[in-house]
């Protein structure tokens, strides 16, 4: 039986996040993505797990992360998550229109399990996000499972 794949998108550009939804959809996976403009949203989601006020009844499989956010960036909403102890063991992939080393080595630093570049996988978003949700999916084994 294939896993479905509970993904939380953090994209403050909705063209952007309408791409990634819809290359989610035409993935191998099965997956419910719930997608969030802000890193502030995502963190006040995140926080408010499993209790009745909260949009997300169970923890995300992993997140997709934009760095590029407004008020809370996405660096900062990293550490964060990765400060966490429910919630630093969900794979966070940095999807960024930066490609900056400064940002790739900080996103690394701080725990991030992938970064990608947006102007890359843009070209073939489809395959690029497919390849990552199978990956999560049906090869690694993820803590949220248990």
């Amino acid at each position: 039986m294939k896993q479905v794949l509970n993904i939380l998108l953090i994209d403050d550009n909705p063209d952007h996040g309408k791409i990634i939804v819809w290359a989610l959809e035409q993935s191998d996976i099965k997956n419910k993505v719930t997608v969030v403009e802000s890193g502030e949203e995502a963190l006040n989601m995140l926080w408010s797990i499993g209790k009745p006020e909260g949009a997300l009844k169970r923890k995300p499989d992993i997140i997709f992360l934009d760095i590029n956010l407004p008020i809370l960036n996405g660096i900062d909403l990293l550490q964060k998550i990765k400060e966490n102890n429910e919630l630093k063991s969900i794979p966070v992939i940095i999807l960024s229109s930066s490609d900056r080393i400064e940002d790739v080595k900080k996103a690394y630093s701080l725990g991030a399990n992938t970064f990608i570049s947006k102007s890359h996988i843009f070209n073939e978003v489809a395959q690029a996000v497919n390849t990552v949700c199978v990956y999560w999916a049906n090869i690694a084994q993820l803590s949220t499972r248990s």
